[in-house]
């Protein structure tokens, strides 16, 4: 098993660890902790630790930032910036897949590029520094991680999308019906739910998408339906939803 150069990740990531142990948990997947490697702790505690403190992190920067918002907007901008593609891409940023540790059948099946396992590795990271350090520090290190997205989609949603509702004037204003919203499928652990739902009209299936939360992926589910109603009806290519 190739040995994973902890010293180059903490360069990588502008943080060194007091305690390399945290730093280990936090990069190793539960597939590797089987059999020979049952001992080794996995990240998913410091993930479920990792999602409350992001959460609060970016929550009290926005009511900062933002001082005149409502509870509603400063919800949708916190979901724009805190959400599985979001974290993901930061991920791939950090270069995280060359130092988790995975288990070989995660391996074969391409567990490393899953975008929901990068993602939870970014929650596993943040829950380590927050132990290993303080609030303080955390804070710093993930607003600055979260620094030039921040900027950029906040901002562009202050204007704010609420797609299930622009879906929904769409389709009425055309009379092509009102769009409902199911739950096929939920998986994951009962802390870190996740979510596919499946938006019909007309009890026909338009699209489906999959998020950390049943509003999350109604909301992405209608966006996808969205764009592809305006660009494939000539009726309403001309209605101006800002996507």
């Amino acid at each position: 098993m190739m040995k994973i150069d902890y010293a180059e990740f903490q360069n990588r990531v502008d943080y060194s660890f007091k305690k390399e142990i945290l730093l280990i948990e936090a990069l190793t997947h539960k597939s590797f902790s089987i059999e020979e490697n049952k001992n080794q702790r996995h990240n998913e505690r410091l993930e479920f630790l990792g999602d409350s403190v992001l959460n609060f992190v970016i929550a009290a920067d926005l009511v900062k930032q933002f001082p005149a918002d409502a509870e509603g907007l400063l919800s949708k901008k916190r979901a724009s910036l805190v959400n599985q593609t979001t974290l993901a891409e930061i991920s791939k940023k950090l270069n995280l897949t060359k130092f988790i540790k995975f288990g070989p059948g995660e391996v074969k099946q391409g567990s490393p590029s899953n975008p929901r396992i990068l993602a939870s590795a970014v929650e596993a990271l943040i829950g380590a520094i927050f132990l290993d350090s303080d609030y303080p520090t955390v804070e710093h290190w993930v607003l600055k991680l979260f620094k030039d997205i921040s900027s950029e989609q906040s901002e562009g949603i202050s204007n704010a999308f609420d797609f299930k509702t622009r879906l929904q004037e769409l389709t009425q204003k055309h009379k092509l019906g009102t769009p409902t919203y199911e739950v096929l499928i939920t998986t994951g652990p009962s802390h870190k739910p996740h979510f596919l739902v499946s938006l019909q009209l007309n009890q026909i299936e338009k699209s489906r998408a999959e998020g950390a939360s049943k509003k999350a992926a109604e909301q992405l589910a209608a966006e996808i339906y969205l764009k592809e109603l305006i660009s494939s009806r000539p009726q309403v290519k001309g209605e101006k939803h800002g996507i």
